[in-house]
């Protein structure tokens, strides 16, 4: 269990080097971290001011640090630029699970 927490713990801190180019109120949290292998993996989450638009798993995306968050940083302008795209109406909010 404790180790499950260091991994987590290295994924938190290294998330200043996320620099997705986004519009202006949206921002990136990334937490990216080296698995056992070295492959790197974790959680993406987009934001629009304070609203959670998007969170996405993030697995086998490499073990080069640098590609692995170039990869990322276009996942997500293009998921915003899509989201963008389309019309949105009516409750798209987070819902219960049943």
């Amino acid at each position: 269990m404790q180790e499950n927490q260091d991994h987590y713990d290295k994924q938190q801190a290294q998330q200043d080097d996320a620099c997705a180019v986004l519009p202006t109120g949206w921002r990136l949290d990334l937490k990216l971290g080296p698995d056992a292998a070295g492959e790197f993996g974790g959680v993406a989450e987009v934001w629009e001011g304070s609203e959670m638009r998007c969170r996405l798993v993030l697995t086998l995306c490499g073990q080069d640090r640098a590609a692995a968050v170039a990869r990322v940083n276009k996942r997500v302008e293009d998921w915003v630029s899509e989201w963008l795209a389309r019309p949105h109406s009516g409750d798209t909010d987070f819902t219960q699970l049943e």
